[in-house]
């Protein structure tokens, strides 16, 4: 009776654990840890069935603007153009933002309310102001990138580090901009001791980008990552902008010392899928889980146009980036009566993680964009905003009541439990485990209902995932009148 027993039970577990697979087999698993998985590509997608990829726009903070000019030396704009940082060290929000060509500082304790200390470092009138760079007075400086701080530099006076886009008129040389006939330009670099006493690095650090970058540090290259704006000549683009429009696109160049800068390398230029008139004007990078997700400015130049708004790119590595689909606004421009009605950008990123919410802070004018000809545009005003979005929320995968289905690619995990991010309030998420034969896992097969929460803990009532080989697993998410943004392991 026992040997019945014990074969039957043999048998059973030859059904529920699959072979060991080998060398060759693993490595046609992605192998994806305890990394929270999104689905702004389709790299982990191997088939989905009657299922729409969403993109989720964020909500603008109800008040207007947090940031407006109301300082006589800001005249009528304040822009992001610079960053804002959550500084654990001081308990503190921080921001360096555009103060009429001018760099401002401003502090807030909650993210919201934003106080500009009166810092005497520039005087203007008399009055002691909360500028820390002022243009004209600070080597070459024209437009500043913005502020990273970097607590591993051994040299305290080198604790934040600054970028800016530097232009050296009347100048005719070796180093003259290709675009900007009579121009030298480049990007110029500045440290601090803490971010509000700047000492000018070099003028000139590379002459690699001509205008608007972005920049932070990369953990996983051990290097400052910064993305910049170039053109593309018309032989690479057919002459596709010759009669509207500069070609603007993207281009990155790296330093592990914030001194010595690399060659650029294009990443991300219009194409022939975005209408006429439509150009990459910048591009905000950050690191999230095992992705490079862009906050993507883009600029609309037609002369009924010239108005710009944020869409979304993708990449895997940091270099070979992708627009998100399907391409439409992230953060769009303001409705008819709103005071960022044209022309939406971004400075720095990362986004500020606030408990389950990622803040970006952004700029919006109510003003459009040159070449414009037309008489739909208002007064010289910019201002800066905040909108917010829930964790992970960028993009779903979602289906309505006649369901749809995703079935990732053979994937390998780390740890024991699997969590979800999905809203199933009003309908289902049916998740089954397969093996790597495409074979249901017995046990594994649970149902989430009535839940709308960025961590949904997956609960296999018979089954315990640290009992499957190799941990290589197929994941299929069955949906009902919900959606997946995205799921992970730990």
């Amino acid at each position: 009776m026992n040997k019945r027993m014990n074969s039957a039970l043999m048998v059973l577990l030859a059904c529920f654990v699959p072979h060991s697979l080998t060398g060759t087999e693993l490595s046609k698993y992605i192998h994806i840890g305890q990394q929270e998985q999104l689905f702004l590509d389709n790299d982990l997608v191997e088939q989905t069935e009657n299922i729409i990829r969403q993109i989720n726009q964020v909500e603008k903070h109800p008040g207007g603007p947090i940031v407006q000019p109301d300082k006589p030396w800001e005249g009528n704009i304040v822009l992001l153009f610079g960053t804002v940082m959550l500084d654990h060290e001081d308990e503190l929000y921080k921001m360096w933002y555009y103060s009429s060509g001018d760099v401002g500082y401003a502090t807030s304790h909650d993210g919201v309310h934003w106080k500009k200390p009166e810092l005497g470092i520039v005087v203007r009138d008399g009055q002691n102001t909360n500028l820390v760079i002022e243009r004209g007075n600070f080597g070459h400086f024209y437009e500043f990138c913005g502020v990273v701080k970097d607590p591993k530099d051994p040299d305290p006076n080198r604790r934040y580090k600054a970028g800016f886009v530097s232009i050296q008129r009347d100048y005719h040389g070796e180093h003259e901009a290709p675009y900007h006939r009579g121009q030298r330009r480049g990007l110029g670099t500045a440290v601090s001791p803490d971010g509000i006493h700047w000492t000018l690095e070099k003028n000139f650090a590379s002459y690699e980008i001509f205008d608007i970058s972005r920049f932070f540090w990369d953990e996983r290259v051990d290097r400052f990552v910064l993305f910049g704006r170039n053109k593309l000549t018309t032989e690479k683009t057919k002459d596709r902008w010759k009669k509207y429009g500069w070609g603007r696109a993207v281009t990155r160049i790296e330093s592990r010392d914030f001194e010595n800068w690399t060659k650029e390398e294009l990443v991300l230029a219009a194409d022939a899928r975005d209408p006429e008139g439509t150009e990459i004007y910048s591009m905000s990078v950050f690191p999230y889980g095992d992705l490079y997700i862009g906050c993507v400015q883009m600029f609309y130049g037609l002369p009924d146009q010239g108005n710009l708004d944020i869409q979304l790119a993708v990449s895997r590595n940091g270099m070979d980036f992708s627009r998100v689909e399907p391409r439409e606004p992230f953060i769009p421009q303001g409705d008819i009566g709103t005071w960022d009605r044209f022309n939406i950008s971004l400075g720095n990123l990362a986004p500020v993680s606030v408990g389950d919410e990622h803040w970006f802070y952004y700029s919006g004018r109510t003003y459009r964009h040159s070449p414009y000809k037309g008489k739909d545009t208002g007064p010289f005003y910019g201002a800066i905003g905040l909108a917010k979005i829930k964790r992970g929320r960028f993009v779903s995968l979602q289906a309505s009541y006649d369901g749809g289905s995703i079935m990732t690619k053979p994937l390998r995990f780390n740890g024991s439990q699997l969590f979800v991010n999905g809203n199933a309030r009003f309908g289902s998420i049916e998740i089954t485990i397969f093996n790597q034969k495409g074979e249901p896992l017995p046990g594994f097969y649970t149902m989430i209902s009535g839940k709308d929460h960025i961590e949904i803990p997956v609960v296999f009532e018979n089954a315990n995932l640290d009992d499957i080989d190799e941990k290589a697993v197929k994941i299929q998410f069955k949906l009902v009148n919900a959606q997946l943004f995205g799921f992970q392991f730990r």
